[in-house]
């Protein structure tokens, strides 16, 4: 992962795994999502969050990621929730 972070959440979703929010010490939250790939064995950044947390909980509904709780740098704990709603590739298939 290019961004060293402890209590953040994963969430896989379209054959990928985003890593989202944490922290890296003590008093410190952050705010970005990096996305792992297995097929291509590499990371790439995705757009952060509006709020920097960690101790987060993070799940997909029908396509969309929802970053869930957490506490901010301050250790105030959030109720907020945001919502990701990542690329997605769509292949078709059309009958000849």
């Amino acid at each position: 992962m290019p961004t060293f972070r402890v209590v953040f959440a994963a969430v896989a979703l379209n054959g990928r795994i985003y890593a989202i929010g944490g922290s890296q010490g003590f008093g410190s939250s952050l705010n970005t999502v990096e996305v792992y790939d297995p097929s291509s064995n590499s990371w790439s950044t995705a757009a952060g969050m509006l709020t920097a947390r960690y101790g987060l909980a993070a799940a997909d509904a029908n396509g969309l990621i929802y970053a869930v709780g957490g506490a901010n740098s301050g250790g105030q704990i959030l109720n907020a929730t945001e919502q990701y709603s990542p690329p997605v590739t769509i292949y078709t298939f059309v009958k000849n």
